[in-house]
């Protein structure tokens, strides 16, 4: 019974797709599922609902990519221009103390070619993949250590690289975040940015979103410099994305209350 239920299932599929609208409807029946698991987390977790969170999608490898568990964008494939021009920016700026944050697992970060003597350090809210990097990577000029962006002080470093973060976070949590990094010791900001037209989101912290960080509610001047990752994600639709270059004094100071 159950081998020919399975197949009927399978004859049918293409059919069901060919249905006006069932694939708008299965995204929202998933996008439904997943803030309902995202809040209860956060009834759950209270203040460590980011933690729960990303530890969650980390030890479950959520994202699904089968070279790293930080997610496709941080294959090989993904980040092999995006390799060659970080490490010339990093040239190009004299950076000599590089901090990432989050690191993810370090899978492509530890093919950049960095300039001599660069002391680099890792940071991430998930502990166990700390741990894992600094056993893994961990050296004289490699460290990792447990930092929550939101809400920890930053080590000091003249770069501070934050890709693929503040596009998982709400609106309240990237001016969180960008609070605290204005307040750390650093020059410059080097973070994903999507440079096409884009109009920004409130999601829920631990979806995801492409995020224009010079369109509304953020208004940040156009880039120093923007490093174009050549993203074939999502059949082209993420074709805009980029890591750009701030000075950290020249982005808006957002107030406690999230605005400029």
């Amino acid at each position: 019974m159950a081998t020919w239920m399975r197949s009927t299932v399978e004859r049918i599929k293409p059919a069901i797709k060919r249905v006006p609208g069932v694939h708008r409807l299965r995204c929202e029946i998933a996008s439904g599922l997943m803030s309902a698991r995202l809040l209860a987390l956060k009834e759950r977790y209270g203040d460590r609902y980011h933690e729960a969170v990303f530890t969650r999608y980390w030890a479950a490898n959520t994202w699904g990519d089968a070279e790293s568990r930080s997610g496709a964008g941080a294959n090989l494939r993904q980040t092999a221009f995006l390799r060659d021009e970080l490490a010339g920016l990093l040239e190009d700026l004299s950076i000599r103390r590089l901090l990432d944050i989050p690191c993810g697992d370090f899978h492509w970060m530890k093919a950049v070619q960095w300039p001599s003597g660069l002391s680099y350090v890792g940071g991430d809210i998930v502990e166990p993949m700390v741990k894992r990097n600094n056993d893994m990577y961990g050296g004289r000029n490699v460290s990792f250590r447990t930092i929550d962006v939101l809400r920890d002080a930053l080590p000091e470093a003249d770069l501070v690289l934050c890709r693929d973060c503040l596009v998982h976070f709400s609106f309240a949590d990237v001016f969180t975040a960008l609070r605290n990094l204005r307040q750390s010791r650093v020059k410059y900001l080097l973070t994903t940015h999507f440079a096409g037209q884009r109009d920004n989101s409130n999601i829920r912290t631990g979806r995801w979103q492409a995020i224009s960080l010079t369109a509304r509610p953020f208004g940040f001047p156009p880039p120093l410099r923007l490093i174009d990752e050549r993203c074939t994600e999502g059949n082209g639709r993420y074709r805009d994305k980029c890591l750009g270059l701030w000075r950290l004094e020249d982005i808006p100071d957002f107030g406690r209350e999230g605005g400029r």
